[in-house]
């Protein structure tokens, strides 16, 4: 059965002839056979669909671990780190190099847990990785609870929860509705619309507010919400390092954000309509970061910081990777490492969101 075809066929048999568009990125994005995070081929790079920081240069997981390494002793945490959604693993071989480099001590207790889903990536860190007994990869946040019940570290993530499953509403002519994917008469996929009854999706409106407009559009990141609340109740101390894009209350009211921001990235090009290429694209969305902030506050999260990525990576010392130089070479090492930096000091794209328990 392909994507395709399950796709059709839970929304022929649902009670509503149609199914969220929670639902339909659960079977698009991880499904196990089909899924896109779960297919064995790149998605990142020149030969995949989109970039990330990581696989720009080596200096962004450097940086990284400097501002790690800080918090690490500044809230006298345990010299645990969690990675959340590694892909390939790009960021882990120069983040370890580095710590082992500023702070051998630290490196020497230093336990680097993974949480791939994906077998395709889970083979290619295992064996990025198979000279670093620190390094000790799972398939699920379930599996590595068992092995420590309680954490006190840090968890890190770059790009996870803009991939999270999201329900979609939209206010029209004075009501509420659930924007879903349905079928059309010929049996094509398209969206239709329902009257939102959901009590979740009530509630967490109730609760966390969002800056929905007349007309507007908005995602529900309800899969976010109950991360959150999963690290919070395993997490005794400890902080979060989230990397990624999101729009404040103020910038979803802007009308350029009207229309919601669930997109798709199909071999580097942003295709607007998420309903194509099921299965074959990956598909995103911005993340509330002021909601972000209140659901972390509920579960006793500070708000630490929410910086620009380059300013981040600049005020945690991007800066003294620059390197002086006489060499006419534009492809020789000092050459990239110093387009990186310029690169990275001016990447406004995401955030750098840090949240302490």
């Amino acid at each position: 059965m392909t994507i395709l075809t399950k796709l059709k066929s839970e929304i022929a048999n649902s009670n509503e002839n149609a199914i969220s568009y929670e639902r339909f990125m659960e079977i698009s994005l991880y499904d196990e056979e089909h899924g896109y995070y779960r297919s064995n081929h790149k998605k990142t790079g020149k030969a995949g669909d989109f970039y990330t920081s990581p696989g720009v240069h080596e200096v962004f997981s450097r940086v990284i671990a400097r501002a790690l390494t800080s918090a690490i002793k500044e809230d006298n945490l345990e010299p645990v780190i969690v990675d959340i959604g590694a892909g390939e693993g790009e960021f882990i071989l120069p983040f370890l190099k580095e710590i082992q480099t500023v702070d051998e001590e630290l490196f020497e207790k230093l336990t680097y847990y993974v949480v791939e889903s994906s077998p395709y990536h889970r083979k290619i860190i295992e064996e990025k990785t198979i000279d670093h007994e620190c390094v000790h990869v799972y398939p699920s946040m379930e599996e590595l609870k068992r092995r420590i019940t309680v954490l006190n570290g840090i968890v890190f993530s770059n790009e996870l929860l803009d991939a999270f499953p999201v329900r979609v509403i939209e206010e029209k002519h004075g009501e509420l509705l659930e924007v879903m994917v349905g079928l059309t008469a010929t049996n094509e996929l398209t969206e239709v619309y329902r009257p939102c009854t959901d009590q979740a999706i009530l509630d967490w409106i109730e609760r966390y507010g969002y800056p929905l407009n007349v007309e507007q559009r908005i995602e529900i990141p309800l899969y976010m919400t109950s991360w959150v609340e999963d690290i919070a109740n395993w997490m005794e101390k400890g902080r979060i390092y989230t990397i990624d894009y999101g729009y404040t209350d103020e910038e979803w009211r802007h009308p350029a954000r009207r229309s919601g921001s669930l997109r798709g990235y199909y071999k580097h090009q942003l295709i607007q309509n998420p309903l194509e290429h099921p299965g074959k694209m990956d598909l995103t969305t911005h993340i509330p970061l002021d909601a972000l902030k209140r659901i972390g506050e509920v579960h006793q999260f500070k708000w630490i910081e929410c910086e620009w990525q380059g300013r981040f990576l600049v005020n945690n010392g991007l800066l003294d990777f620059v390197q002086d130089h006489n060499e006419q070479d534009p492809f020789s090492s000092a050459h990239k490492m110093n387009r990186a930096v310029n690169w990275l000091s001016q990447m406004n794209q995401f955030q750098v969101i840090v949240q302490q328990k």
